[in-house]
């Protein structure tokens, strides 16, 4: 269950990573984002602790 805490004046919502290494996003994530089951992701490690999250667009992909 997610639950929320303030951070530097900002709220940011905290989940856990269960035993396979799976992360749920929170439902207004997901709504936000329109993320439906199957939707790719790209996954960016910055080095530093901050790890972006974009949905990709896979029919920009490959009609650019």
């Amino acid at each position: 269950m997610p639950w929320e805490r303030a951070l530097g004046g900002k709220t940011m919502i905290l989940v856990n990573v269960d035993s396979k290494g799976r992360v749920m996003l929170p439902i207004g994530i997901r709504y936000q984002l329109d993320l439906n089951a199957g939707d790719r992701l790209a996954i960016d490690d910055l080095g530093d602790g901050t790890v972006i999250i974009k949905k990709v667009d896979t029919k920009a992909l490959f009609n650019g």
